[in-house]
């Protein structure tokens, strides 16, 4: 496995304290996951962080954005429960075959790394853009 590091960088912030300290949890997760050193045990660990983290996460956002009365909140769910679908596919196959911890390889920590930066960067922007919006209203 190659060994990236995925840092958490100032135009990803969303404006919002928690949101974003959420951002770089996430972000060191995935980090974390890429340096796993192909440890079945640590692997496995890091997966069920890394579920409930977002599960934490998606909730604590969308609140947020309902709150706000985003417009597009029903479809950035979906965003949220289409990546849970994912991640729970990964740990179900890692699951069933422990003995090839290659299936959590580049090939996953690339996505995971592209799917978080373009998820705030244009979802979750899309909710910042309007919540500051409204605020200038």
């Amino acid at each position: 496995m190659i060994m990236t590091t995925v840092q958490w960088t100032s135009d990803l912030s969303v404006g919002d304290r928690s949101i974003d300290d959420d951002h770089k949890g996430l972000f060191q997760l995935v980090d974390e996951l890429s340096h796993a050193n192909m440890s079945h045990d640590y692997i496995n660990v890091i997966l069920d962080r890394l579920k409930k983290y977002t599960i934490e996460h998606f909730s604590r956002e969308e609140v947020y954005m309902k709150k706000a009365g985003f417009p597009g909140y029903e479809d950035h769910i979906k965003e949220h429960a289409n990546f849970n679908e994912w991640l729970e596919t990964i740990r179900s196959t890692y699951a069933r075959f422990p003995q090839s911890p290659f299936i959590i390889g580049d090939s996953v920590n690339g996505y995971l790394q592209r799917w978080l930066r373009h998820h705030i960067l244009t979802e979750d922007m899309k909710y910042r853009d309007f919540i500051l919006s409204q605020k200038k209203s």
